[in-house]
Protein backbone atom coordinates (compact mmCIF):
# COMPACT_ATOMS: atom_id res chain seq x y z
CA UNK A 1 0.00 0.00 0.00
CA UNK A 2 1.36 3.62 -1.45
CA UNK A 3 -1.27 6.09 0.42
CA UNK A 4 -4.71 5.71 2.35
CA UNK A 5 -6.81 8.76 1.56
CA UNK A 6 -10.55 9.78 2.02
CA UNK A 7 -13.37 10.27 -0.43
CA UNK A 8 -15.54 13.17 -0.64
CA UNK A 9 -17.48 11.82 2.12
CA UNK A 10 -14.37 11.19 4.93
CA UNK A 11 -15.02 7.60 3.79
CA UNK A 12 -11.50 6.23 3.74
CA UNK A 13 -10.50 4.14 0.60
CA UNK A 14 -7.50 2.02 -0.19
CA UNK A 15 -5.21 3.19 -3.05
CA UNK A 16 -3.46 -0.06 -3.06
CA UNK A 17 -1.56 -1.11 -6.50
CA UNK A 18 -2.05 -4.87 -7.33
CA UNK A 19 -0.84 -6.79 -9.95
CA UNK A 20 -2.67 -7.96 -12.58
CA UNK A 21 -3.94 -11.49 -12.35
CA UNK A 22 -1.86 -13.64 -14.41
CA UNK A 23 -3.79 -15.22 -17.19
CA UNK A 24 -4.00 -19.44 -16.94
CA UNK A 25 -1.29 -21.25 -18.69
CA UNK A 26 -3.60 -23.52 -20.54
CA UNK A 27 -5.01 -20.17 -22.67
CA UNK A 28 -2.11 -17.67 -23.02
CA UNK A 29 0.73 -17.48 -25.23
CA UNK A 30 3.28 -14.38 -25.06
CA UNK A 31 5.92 -12.41 -26.69
CA UNK A 32 8.92 -11.38 -25.85
CA UNK A 33 10.49 -8.50 -27.24
CA UNK A 34 14.23 -7.07 -26.37
CA UNK A 35 15.11 -3.59 -27.59
CA UNK A 36 18.65 -2.66 -28.94
CA UNK A 37 19.66 -2.06 -25.33
CA UNK A 38 19.15 -5.25 -24.16
CA UNK A 39 15.64 -4.50 -22.67
CA UNK A 40 12.64 -6.97 -22.29
CA UNK A 41 9.13 -6.32 -22.70
CA UNK A 42 6.68 -9.21 -23.04
CA UNK A 43 3.44 -9.12 -23.21
CA UNK A 44 0.60 -11.74 -22.97
CA UNK A 45 -1.95 -12.80 -26.04
CA UNK A 46 -4.35 -15.76 -26.70
CA UNK A 47 -3.75 -19.24 -28.33
CA UNK A 48 -2.10 -18.78 -31.69
CA UNK A 49 -3.28 -15.07 -32.21
CA UNK A 50 -0.57 -13.55 -32.44
CA UNK A 51 1.22 -16.50 -34.49
CA UNK A 52 -2.21 -15.61 -36.50
CA UNK A 53 -1.52 -11.90 -36.83
CA UNK A 54 1.45 -12.05 -37.81
CA UNK A 55 0.52 -14.76 -40.94
CA UNK A 56 -2.11 -11.99 -41.85
CA UNK A 57 0.57 -9.25 -41.23
CA UNK A 58 -1.08 -7.53 -38.30
CA UNK A 59 0.92 -3.76 -39.94
CA UNK A 60 -2.36 -2.99 -41.70
CA UNK A 61 -4.40 -3.77 -38.89
CA UNK A 62 -5.72 -1.32 -36.69
CA UNK A 63 -5.68 -1.08 -33.25
CA UNK A 64 -8.57 -2.79 -32.01
CA UNK A 65 -7.04 -5.74 -34.17
CA UNK A 66 -4.07 -5.84 -31.37
CA UNK A 67 -6.28 -4.99 -28.94
CA UNK A 68 -8.27 -8.21 -29.33
CA UNK A 69 -5.69 -10.94 -30.02
CA UNK A 70 -3.98 -9.93 -25.87
CA UNK A 71 -5.13 -12.29 -23.43
CA UNK A 72 -5.71 -9.73 -20.55
CA UNK A 73 -5.74 -6.00 -20.73
CA UNK A 74 -2.88 -3.78 -22.68
CA UNK A 75 -0.25 -4.65 -20.04
CA UNK A 76 3.00 -4.40 -20.83
CA UNK A 77 5.67 -6.75 -18.47
CA UNK A 78 9.66 -6.28 -18.46
CA UNK A 79 9.27 -9.68 -16.89
CA UNK A 80 6.25 -11.94 -17.40
CA UNK A 81 7.00 -14.39 -14.99
CA UNK A 82 7.31 -12.46 -12.07
CA UNK A 83 4.33 -10.26 -13.05
CA UNK A 84 6.59 -7.20 -13.24
CA UNK A 85 4.99 -3.91 -14.90
CA UNK A 86 6.67 -1.51 -17.48
CA UNK A 87 6.55 1.95 -16.18
CA UNK A 88 5.44 4.35 -19.35
CA UNK A 89 8.88 6.01 -18.46
CA UNK A 90 10.22 2.58 -19.48
CA UNK A 91 8.27 2.45 -22.58
CA UNK A 92 8.75 5.99 -23.45
CA UNK A 93 12.67 5.45 -22.94
CA UNK A 94 12.62 2.10 -25.47
CA UNK A 95 9.75 3.11 -27.69
CA UNK A 96 9.36 6.57 -27.65
CA UNK A 97 5.54 6.75 -27.26
CA UNK A 98 3.89 6.19 -23.80
CA UNK A 99 0.60 4.52 -26.26
CA UNK A 100 0.34 0.98 -24.69
CA UNK A 101 -1.40 -0.39 -28.00
CA UNK A 102 1.54 0.98 -30.33
CA UNK A 103 4.25 -1.02 -27.97
CA UNK A 104 2.28 -3.69 -27.88
CA UNK A 105 2.08 -3.82 -32.03
CA UNK A 106 5.46 -3.30 -32.20
CA UNK A 107 6.25 -6.63 -29.37
CA UNK A 108 4.04 -8.52 -31.22
CA UNK A 109 5.10 -7.92 -34.58
CA UNK A 110 9.08 -7.78 -33.88
CA UNK A 111 9.52 -9.99 -30.97
CA UNK A 112 10.08 -13.90 -30.37
CA UNK A 113 6.69 -16.13 -29.97
CA UNK A 114 6.69 -18.07 -26.94
CA UNK A 115 4.01 -20.34 -26.10
CA UNK A 116 3.05 -22.53 -23.36
CA UNK A 117 4.20 -25.91 -23.64
CA UNK A 118 0.97 -27.74 -24.33
CA UNK A 119 -0.30 -26.67 -27.77
CA UNK A 120 -3.66 -27.73 -28.26
CA UNK A 121 -3.71 -31.00 -31.37
CA UNK A 122 -7.46 -31.61 -32.25
CA UNK A 123 -6.66 -34.56 -34.36
CA UNK A 124 -4.60 -36.24 -32.26
CA UNK A 125 -6.62 -35.43 -29.19
CA UNK A 126 -9.84 -36.51 -30.94
CA UNK A 127 -7.65 -40.11 -32.11
CA UNK A 128 -7.11 -40.21 -28.63
CA UNK A 129 -10.40 -39.90 -27.32
CA UNK A 130 -11.97 -42.52 -29.36
CA UNK A 131 -9.32 -44.88 -28.41
CA UNK A 132 -10.25 -44.13 -24.96
CA UNK A 133 -14.18 -44.46 -25.35
CA UNK A 134 -13.08 -47.78 -27.39
CA UNK A 135 -11.65 -49.06 -24.16
CA UNK A 136 -14.05 -48.06 -21.94
CA UNK A 137 -16.79 -49.98 -23.58
CA UNK A 138 -14.36 -53.34 -23.92
CA UNK A 139 -13.24 -52.56 -19.85
CA UNK A 140 -16.98 -52.56 -19.41
CA UNK A 141 -17.74 -55.63 -21.28
CA UNK A 142 -14.75 -57.90 -20.32
CA UNK A 143 -15.45 -56.75 -16.22
CA UNK A 144 -19.20 -57.75 -17.04
CA UNK A 145 -18.25 -60.99 -18.32
CA UNK A 146 -15.67 -61.80 -15.48
CA UNK A 147 -18.41 -60.96 -12.93
CA UNK A 148 -15.78 -57.80 -11.55
CA UNK A 149 -17.58 -54.98 -13.22
CA UNK A 150 -19.30 -53.68 -9.68
CA UNK A 151 -16.31 -54.38 -7.66
CA UNK A 152 -14.40 -52.05 -10.49
CA UNK A 153 -17.32 -49.17 -10.35
CA UNK A 154 -16.83 -49.32 -6.27
CA UNK A 155 -13.31 -48.83 -6.54
CA UNK A 156 -13.51 -45.79 -9.15
CA UNK A 157 -15.54 -43.87 -6.78
CA UNK A 158 -13.72 -44.64 -4.03
CA UNK A 159 -10.02 -43.25 -6.15
CA UNK A 160 -12.17 -40.29 -7.47
CA UNK A 161 -13.14 -39.73 -3.56
CA UNK A 162 -9.63 -40.30 -2.38
CA UNK A 163 -8.17 -37.74 -5.11
CA UNK A 164 -10.94 -35.34 -4.02
CA UNK A 165 -9.46 -35.54 -0.70
CA UNK A 166 -5.99 -35.56 -1.48
CA UNK A 167 -6.34 -32.68 -3.16
CA UNK A 168 -8.04 -30.78 -0.67
CA UNK A 169 -5.70 -31.73 1.95
CA UNK A 170 -2.81 -30.82 -0.27
CA UNK A 171 -4.42 -27.06 -0.87
CA UNK A 172 -4.86 -26.65 2.91
CA UNK A 173 -0.73 -28.12 3.69
CA UNK A 174 0.73 -26.74 0.14
CA UNK A 175 -1.13 -22.89 1.33
CA UNK A 176 0.36 -22.93 4.41
CA UNK A 177 3.61 -24.94 3.80
CA UNK A 178 4.19 -22.10 0.98
CA UNK A 179 3.35 -18.61 2.56
CA UNK A 180 4.69 -19.71 6.23
CA UNK A 181 7.93 -21.99 5.82
CA UNK A 182 8.64 -20.94 2.31
CA UNK A 183 7.50 -17.16 1.83
CA UNK A 184 10.72 -15.57 1.90
CA UNK A 185 13.75 -15.40 -1.10
CA UNK A 186 14.54 -17.13 -2.81
CA UNK A 187 11.71 -19.64 -2.47
CA UNK A 188 9.05 -16.57 -2.48
CA UNK A 189 5.60 -18.09 -1.95
CA UNK A 190 6.31 -20.97 -4.47
CA UNK A 191 3.05 -21.89 -4.47
CA UNK A 192 1.20 -18.62 -4.79
CA UNK A 193 -0.32 -18.90 -8.05
CA UNK A 194 -3.13 -21.30 -9.15
CA UNK A 195 -1.72 -22.81 -11.31
CA UNK A 196 1.28 -24.09 -9.25
CA UNK A 197 -0.65 -24.99 -6.35
CA UNK A 198 -3.18 -27.25 -8.76
CA UNK A 199 0.19 -28.67 -10.12
CA UNK A 200 1.65 -29.38 -6.51
CA UNK A 201 -1.95 -31.13 -5.56
CA UNK A 202 -1.92 -33.18 -9.01
CA UNK A 203 1.87 -34.16 -7.91
CA UNK A 204 1.25 -35.27 -4.56
CA UNK A 205 -1.35 -37.31 -5.69
CA UNK A 206 0.57 -39.10 -7.86
CA UNK A 207 3.39 -40.02 -5.33
CA UNK A 208 1.02 -41.42 -2.96
CA UNK A 209 -0.79 -43.85 -6.28
CA UNK A 210 2.89 -44.45 -7.44
CA UNK A 211 3.84 -45.60 -3.47
CA UNK A 212 1.11 -47.61 -2.52
CA UNK A 213 0.39 -48.99 -6.17
CA UNK A 214 4.57 -50.02 -5.84
CA UNK A 215 3.79 -51.59 -2.49
CA UNK A 216 1.41 -53.50 -3.46
CA UNK A 217 2.38 -54.67 -6.78
CA UNK A 218 6.15 -56.02 -4.93
CA UNK A 219 3.96 -57.88 -2.56
CA UNK A 220 2.03 -59.52 -4.83
CA UNK A 221 5.31 -59.96 -7.31
CA UNK A 222 7.38 -61.56 -4.33
CA UNK A 223 4.53 -63.94 -3.23
CA UNK A 224 4.53 -65.24 -6.72
CA UNK A 225 7.35 -66.29 -9.24
CA UNK A 226 10.50 -64.62 -10.15
CA UNK A 227 9.61 -63.38 -13.63
CA UNK A 228 12.42 -60.80 -14.26
CA UNK A 229 15.30 -63.48 -13.73
CA UNK A 230 12.97 -66.41 -15.00
CA UNK A 231 10.68 -65.02 -17.91
CA UNK A 232 10.26 -68.31 -19.65
CA UNK A 233 7.80 -68.50 -16.08
CA UNK A 234 5.06 -65.63 -17.12
CA UNK A 235 3.21 -67.65 -19.27
CA UNK A 236 2.21 -71.25 -17.25
CA UNK A 237 0.71 -74.58 -18.00
CA UNK A 238 -1.81 -73.81 -14.98
CA UNK A 239 -3.41 -70.87 -16.78
CA UNK A 240 -5.01 -72.73 -19.88
CA UNK A 241 -7.56 -73.22 -17.08
CA UNK A 242 -8.06 -70.24 -17.07
CA UNK A 243 -6.40 -69.48 -13.88
CA UNK A 244 -5.85 -66.31 -11.93
CA UNK A 245 -4.46 -65.55 -8.36
CA UNK A 246 -6.85 -63.91 -6.82
CA UNK A 247 -4.16 -60.86 -5.49
CA UNK A 248 -3.32 -60.15 -9.02
CA UNK A 249 -7.17 -59.96 -9.77
CA UNK A 250 -7.04 -57.74 -6.71
CA UNK A 251 -3.92 -55.50 -8.16
CA UNK A 252 -5.38 -55.19 -11.81
CA UNK A 253 -9.13 -53.72 -10.18
CA UNK A 254 -7.43 -51.28 -8.73
CA UNK A 255 -5.20 -50.65 -11.01
CA UNK A 256 -7.47 -50.33 -13.73
CA UNK A 257 -9.29 -48.35 -11.46
CA UNK A 258 -6.49 -45.61 -10.99
CA UNK A 259 -5.64 -45.58 -14.20
CA UNK A 260 -9.44 -44.94 -15.81
CA UNK A 261 -10.15 -41.91 -13.24
CA UNK A 262 -6.59 -40.63 -13.70
CA UNK A 263 -7.05 -40.88 -17.50
CA UNK A 264 -10.27 -38.98 -16.88
CA UNK A 265 -8.54 -36.60 -14.65
CA UNK A 266 -5.90 -36.04 -17.16
CA UNK A 267 -8.20 -35.41 -19.85
CA UNK A 268 -10.66 -32.87 -18.11
CA UNK A 269 -9.45 -31.33 -15.11
CA UNK A 270 -5.43 -31.58 -14.86
CA UNK A 271 -3.54 -28.84 -15.72
CA UNK A 272 -1.74 -29.15 -19.53
CA UNK A 273 1.93 -29.28 -19.06
CA UNK A 274 4.15 -29.83 -22.11
CA UNK A 275 3.90 -33.71 -22.20
CA UNK A 276 0.18 -33.89 -21.99
CA UNK A 277 -0.70 -35.76 -25.45
CA UNK A 278 2.36 -38.09 -24.70
CA UNK A 279 0.57 -38.41 -21.02
CA UNK A 280 -2.71 -39.13 -22.44
CA UNK A 281 -1.01 -41.74 -25.38
CA UNK A 282 0.74 -43.44 -22.08
CA UNK A 283 -2.46 -43.81 -20.27
CA UNK A 284 -4.73 -45.11 -23.65
CA UNK A 285 -1.71 -47.86 -24.27
CA UNK A 286 -1.34 -48.96 -20.45
CA UNK A 287 -4.83 -49.31 -20.49
CA UNK A 288 -4.51 -51.07 -23.87
CA UNK A 289 -1.99 -53.40 -22.16
CA UNK A 290 -3.53 -53.78 -19.04
CA UNK A 291 -7.16 -54.99 -20.68
CA UNK A 292 -5.73 -57.41 -23.34
CA UNK A 293 -3.71 -59.10 -20.59
CA UNK A 294 -6.59 -59.33 -18.00
CA UNK A 295 -8.89 -60.21 -20.79
CA UNK A 296 -6.81 -62.91 -21.71
CA UNK A 297 -6.20 -63.70 -18.61
CA UNK A 298 -2.10 -65.85 -19.23
CA UNK A 299 -0.83 -62.09 -19.62
CA UNK A 300 -1.49 -60.80 -15.95
CA UNK A 301 1.56 -61.75 -15.26
CA UNK A 302 2.86 -59.49 -17.74
CA UNK A 303 0.63 -57.01 -16.45
CA UNK A 304 1.76 -57.19 -12.81
CA UNK A 305 5.18 -56.58 -13.81
CA UNK A 306 4.71 -53.66 -15.81
CA UNK A 307 3.15 -52.08 -13.20
CA UNK A 308 5.24 -53.13 -10.43
CA UNK A 309 7.99 -51.48 -12.93
CA UNK A 310 6.38 -48.03 -13.38
CA UNK A 311 5.41 -47.73 -9.94
CA UNK A 312 8.99 -48.07 -8.47
CA UNK A 313 10.36 -45.64 -10.86
CA UNK A 314 7.83 -42.76 -11.38
CA UNK A 315 8.48 -42.50 -6.86
CA UNK A 316 11.63 -40.50 -7.20
CA UNK A 317 10.23 -38.77 -10.01
CA UNK A 318 7.09 -37.21 -8.58
CA UNK A 319 9.55 -36.33 -5.51
CA UNK A 320 11.75 -34.45 -7.32
CA UNK A 321 8.76 -32.47 -9.24
CA UNK A 322 7.92 -31.73 -5.69
CA UNK A 323 10.42 -30.57 -4.74
CA UNK A 324 11.50 -28.48 -7.92
CA UNK A 325 7.64 -26.90 -7.56
CA UNK A 326 8.65 -25.93 -3.73
CA UNK A 327 12.01 -25.08 -5.08
CA UNK A 328 14.02 -26.72 -2.71
CA UNK A 329 16.68 -26.86 -4.78
CA UNK A 330 20.46 -25.24 -4.87
CA UNK A 331 22.44 -24.08 -2.32
CA UNK A 332 19.39 -22.42 -0.67
CA UNK A 333 17.55 -25.98 -0.25
CA UNK A 334 20.35 -28.33 -0.14
CA UNK A 335 20.41 -29.53 -3.50
CA UNK A 336 17.01 -31.39 -2.40
CA UNK A 337 15.70 -31.70 -6.20
CA UNK A 338 19.28 -32.88 -7.56
CA UNK A 339 19.44 -34.97 -4.79
CA UNK A 340 15.88 -36.49 -6.35
CA UNK A 341 17.59 -36.09 -9.78
CA UNK A 342 20.34 -38.46 -9.00
CA UNK A 343 18.19 -40.71 -7.40
CA UNK A 344 15.70 -41.04 -10.26
CA UNK A 345 17.58 -41.63 -13.11
CA UNK A 346 19.65 -44.61 -12.43
CA UNK A 347 15.86 -46.13 -10.95
CA UNK A 348 14.45 -45.06 -14.85
CA UNK A 349 16.82 -46.57 -16.32
CA UNK A 350 17.65 -49.25 -14.60
CA UNK A 351 13.85 -50.48 -15.11
CA UNK A 352 12.71 -49.00 -17.88
CA UNK A 353 15.30 -49.07 -20.05
CA UNK A 354 17.03 -51.62 -18.93
CA UNK A 355 14.52 -54.55 -17.35
CA UNK A 356 11.42 -53.66 -19.26
CA UNK A 357 12.84 -54.13 -22.72
CA UNK A 358 14.81 -57.07 -21.91
CA UNK A 359 12.98 -59.23 -18.77
CA UNK A 360 10.28 -58.25 -20.34
CA UNK A 361 9.53 -57.89 -23.86
CA UNK A 362 12.49 -60.16 -25.13
CA UNK A 363 12.74 -62.33 -22.57
CA UNK A 364 9.08 -62.53 -21.69
CA UNK A 365 7.31 -61.76 -25.09
CA UNK A 366 9.85 -62.72 -27.98
CA UNK A 367 10.94 -65.52 -25.62
CA UNK A 368 7.52 -67.24 -25.44
CA UNK A 369 7.08 -66.47 -28.95
CA UNK A 370 10.39 -67.45 -30.85
CA UNK A 371 12.32 -69.23 -28.35
CA UNK A 372 13.31 -72.82 -28.20
CA UNK A 373 13.96 -74.48 -24.71
CA UNK A 374 17.13 -74.61 -23.46
CA UNK A 375 18.22 -76.06 -20.37
CA UNK A 376 15.44 -75.78 -17.21
CA UNK A 377 13.99 -73.00 -18.84
CA UNK A 378 10.59 -74.42 -21.14
CA UNK A 379 9.17 -71.27 -23.19
CA UNK A 380 5.40 -70.82 -23.96
CA UNK A 381 5.10 -71.50 -27.84
CA UNK A 382 7.41 -74.38 -27.63
CA UNK A 383 5.50 -76.29 -24.45
CA UNK A 384 2.28 -75.90 -26.08
CA UNK A 385 3.86 -77.31 -29.82
CA UNK A 386 5.65 -80.07 -28.38
CA UNK A 387 2.29 -81.04 -26.73
CA UNK A 388 3.64 -83.43 -24.32
CA UNK A 389 2.82 -81.93 -20.57
CA UNK A 390 -0.30 -80.90 -22.25
CA UNK A 391 -1.44 -84.50 -23.00
CA UNK A 392 -0.28 -85.70 -19.70
CA UNK A 393 -2.62 -82.72 -17.66
CA UNK A 394 -5.47 -83.53 -20.10
CA UNK A 395 -5.70 -80.25 -21.67
CA UNK A 396 -4.95 -80.84 -24.65
CA UNK A 397 -8.08 -79.23 -26.37
CA UNK A 398 -7.22 -75.56 -24.40
CA UNK A 399 -3.13 -76.17 -25.86
CA UNK A 400 -4.20 -75.70 -28.64
CA UNK A 401 -6.58 -73.23 -28.37
CA UNK A 402 -3.83 -71.39 -26.76
CA UNK A 403 -1.41 -72.23 -29.75
CA UNK A 404 -3.46 -70.47 -32.18
CA UNK A 405 -4.25 -67.44 -29.90
CA UNK A 406 -1.03 -66.84 -28.61
CA UNK A 407 1.48 -67.82 -30.66
CA UNK A 408 -0.16 -67.38 -34.87
CA UNK A 409 0.31 -64.31 -36.80
CA UNK A 410 -1.25 -61.51 -35.27
CA UNK A 411 -2.51 -63.48 -32.22
CA UNK A 412 -1.99 -62.11 -28.85
CA UNK A 413 1.34 -62.66 -28.34
CA UNK A 414 2.17 -60.33 -31.10
CA UNK A 415 -0.51 -57.81 -30.40
CA UNK A 416 0.88 -57.41 -26.86
CA UNK A 417 4.59 -57.00 -27.97
CA UNK A 418 3.53 -54.06 -29.76
CA UNK A 419 1.75 -52.50 -26.95
CA UNK A 420 4.63 -53.14 -25.04
CA UNK A 421 7.15 -52.02 -27.55
CA UNK A 422 5.07 -48.66 -28.18
CA UNK A 423 4.92 -48.28 -24.24
CA UNK A 424 9.14 -48.25 -24.18
CA UNK A 425 9.41 -45.68 -27.64
CA UNK A 426 7.38 -43.79 -24.63
CA UNK A 427 10.08 -44.25 -21.44
CA UNK A 428 13.19 -43.76 -24.20
CA UNK A 429 10.98 -40.33 -25.02
CA UNK A 430 10.69 -39.40 -21.76
CA UNK A 431 14.39 -40.55 -20.88
CA UNK A 432 15.39 -37.61 -23.35
CA UNK A 433 13.61 -35.55 -21.89
CA UNK A 434 15.32 -36.30 -18.46
CA UNK A 435 18.63 -36.55 -18.92
CA UNK A 436 18.15 -33.30 -21.07
CA UNK A 437 17.18 -31.53 -17.95
CA UNK A 438 21.01 -33.45 -16.69
CA UNK A 439 22.50 -31.99 -19.23
CA UNK A 440 21.24 -27.98 -19.19
CA UNK A 441 21.54 -27.75 -15.04
CA UNK A 442 25.40 -29.25 -15.22
CA UNK A 443 26.69 -29.00 -18.59
CA UNK A 444 24.64 -25.61 -19.84
CA UNK A 445 24.74 -24.31 -16.50
CA UNK A 446 21.13 -23.31 -16.55
CA UNK A 447 18.90 -22.40 -13.59
CA UNK A 448 17.79 -25.91 -11.96
CA UNK A 449 14.30 -24.79 -11.34
CA UNK A 450 13.87 -22.70 -15.12
CA UNK A 451 14.90 -26.10 -16.45
CA UNK A 452 12.71 -28.22 -14.62
CA UNK A 453 9.70 -25.59 -15.66
CA UNK A 454 10.48 -25.64 -19.42
CA UNK A 455 10.07 -29.48 -19.28
CA UNK A 456 7.56 -29.81 -17.43
CA UNK A 457 5.09 -26.90 -16.81
CA UNK A 458 6.66 -23.60 -18.70
CA UNK A 459 7.02 -22.15 -21.76
CA UNK A 460 8.48 -23.03 -25.04
CA UNK A 461 10.24 -20.75 -27.84
CA UNK A 462 9.00 -21.47 -30.84
CA UNK A 463 10.71 -19.42 -33.37
CA UNK A 464 13.62 -20.83 -31.13
CA UNK A 465 11.67 -24.53 -32.56
CA UNK A 466 11.54 -23.24 -36.14
CA UNK A 467 15.44 -22.96 -36.45
CA UNK A 468 16.13 -25.95 -35.18
CA UNK A 469 13.94 -27.49 -37.73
Amino acid sequence: KISRATTQGGAPFDCTIRRPPMPSHLDTDFVTYRTPSGEKFEVFTKPSAAAEYRRTKGRGRKRKGVADILAEGPVIYTDIKKLKVASRAALKEAFRTEDVLEVTRVIIEKGKLKTKVYVPKPLTEMLLDGVAVFETVAAAYILLDNGRLPHFLILCVLVSLLIATTMSLCAIVGRRLSTRFLSMAPFSDPLKSDTAMRQFESQVWQLIVHTGMSALALYVYFTGDDFLNHPSRFLQLWQLNNGMREQIVALYLVQLAIWFVTLVSLRFFEVRSGDHHVMYTHHVVTIGVVLVSFAAKRYVHFGMVVFMLHDISDVPLDVMKILNLLRIEDRHGCYGAEIAYFTLMPTWIYTRIYLFPVAVIYGGVIGALYHTSPNSDVYWCDRLRNGEEIYQLGLAQEGETALRADCSFGGGGQVCFALLALLECLHIWWTYLLLRIGYRAIVEGVDTHKVSNEMYYAEGDTDARKKRK
